[in-house]
């Protein structure tokens, strides 16, 4: 199946192998980027697999991500993708785990090495264990991150019973848990056909990339595990987190809870419609930023933009001020003037325009590319129609719809202070 967006000059190839859905996004761009997604991230902790109910650590799917790049035979993917010339990597997120690697030669040797890592799992007791001394420092390093610590310290204030409150990485008693049996199961439940996705793009042939992938690929298994997620209320679980660490200018985090949205197309409407938003009432050519950063209580760190993965949807507004109470105050005051009167027309068609703007530049980039339709595509969506959803965004559903998710009374504030002496 070939798409094209006429209006964007954009068009991807799609295929499928063995229950696997294949994406090729011709650019001719200098270099050539693959990323393969698996439906399985953080907040994935319980589920039913043939009726039974079964629970997994946290961290595990951090934990297999990086025990993927471990070979049968001891050595190290990493460094095969280096004498290739390629850079690969890879993260785990609340809802997917990625795995990815950029190259300007051997796109083809770089491509089959990457669909054997994620396809063939290697795991002994001594490798786990030696990953686990990796994982406890890196835990510890997060934990002295303070951009880490206001972000969770959100996501716990917010949230009820949402497992994305969770580290990706998990906790040292988590993570002591994990064995290789744990980890071959969680496998088995989620790296199929069926629960992956692969975005390649560059300039490649669509021809080739198939090739390389029925070679490589064998009899991938179908069926995914049934998820269990709890029940969250609409509110949030309190309005405040707060941390002491050693830094020089307080740190904040504004969240505001908004309703989950169904996959397709109204998560892609959605997301357009709340990047406009925030573009008229929070950008920074917007009133707010300008008042703050004229008194000095904003920065140039500042950043607002709306979240939804698997059963949480939210914005953010944060960034780094000498006084962030009084930024928090106004950031609500701003929220309710707006319900009182909201933006005007002229407002609205300037932010869309920055807003399709801003869709555009993506182009400009194979990893940006292959990485936000990878997105898309776990949405249930197609970063192509994203252009068009922004063009066409009607000022009344975007009214309505702030009106419903901006709410003063759903909001929770974060924030990390320097250490006192």
């Amino acid at each position: 199946m070939i798409k094209t967006n006429k209006e964007i000059g954009e068009q991807y190839t799609k295929f499928n192998i063995h229950g696997l859905d294949i994406y090729v996004i011709p650019k001719k761009l200098s270099t050539a980027y693959a990323v393969l997604g698996v439906d399985f991230g953080s907040s994935d902790t319980e589920f039913l697999c043939d009726g039974k109910r079964l629970a997994v650590p946290a961290g595990i799917a951090h934990f297999l991500e990086h025990k993927m790049f471990e070979n049968e035979d001891g050595t190290d993917a990493f460094e095969q993708f280096s004498i290739l010339g390629a850079n690969a990597n890879a993260f785990t997120a609340a809802s997917k785990t990625c795995y990815m690697f950029s190259c300007t030669e051997n796109f083809e040797e770089s491509l089959a090495l990457l669909l054997k890592v994620v396809t063939r799992p290697h795991f002994t007791d001594d490798s786990v264990e030696k990953e686990r001394l990796i994982i406890n420092k890196e835990i510890r390093m997060y934990m002295d991150d303070p951009y880490w610590k206001m972000y969770f310290g959100l996501l716990d204030a917010m949230y009820h019973n949402s497992t994305i409150r969770t580290d990706p990485a998990g906790t040292e008693e988590s993570i002591a848990d994990i064995t290789p049996e744990l980890l071959y199961n969680c496998h088995r439940m989620f790296y199929k056909g069926d629960n992956m996705a692969l975005c390649v793009c560059g300039e490649v042939e669509t021809e080739t990339v198939e090739r390389i992938a029925r070679s490589v690929l064998e009899d991938l298994p179908l069926g995914v595990a049934e998820r269990i997620q709890e029940e969250e209320p609409e509110c949030v679980r309190t309005d405040r987190a707060e941390a002491y660490m050693d830094i020089a200018v307080p740190l904040f985090a504004v969240g505001i809870k908004c309703p989950d949205i169904e996959m397709g197309k109204e998560r892609i409407i959605a997301g357009a419609e709340h990047e406009i938003i925030l573009q008229m009432v929070f950008g920074k050519s917007g009133r707010f930023y300008n008042d703050c950063y004229e008194t000095g209580l904003l920065g140039d760190r500042f950043s607002a933009g709306f979240s939804s993965e698997r059963g949480t949807s939210f914005v953010m507004i944060s960034g780094s001020s000498p006084k962030p109470e009084e930024v928090y105050r106004l950031a609500m005051e701003e929220i309710e003037l707006c319900r009182r009167d909201f933006c005007s027309r002229a407002e609205f068609e300037r932010a869309k325009k920055v807003c399709y703007s801003t869709a555009l530049d993506v182009y400009n980039s194979t990893e940006e590319i292959a990485n936000a339709f990878l997105g898309f595509v776990f949405d249930g969506c197609d970063l192509l129609d994203y252009t068009s959803m922004l063009r066409n965004a009607d000022y009344e559903s975007v009214k309505n719809r702030f009106m419903r998710d901006y709410r003063t009374d759903r909001t929770a504030f974060s924030v990390v202070y320097p250490k006192e002496d």
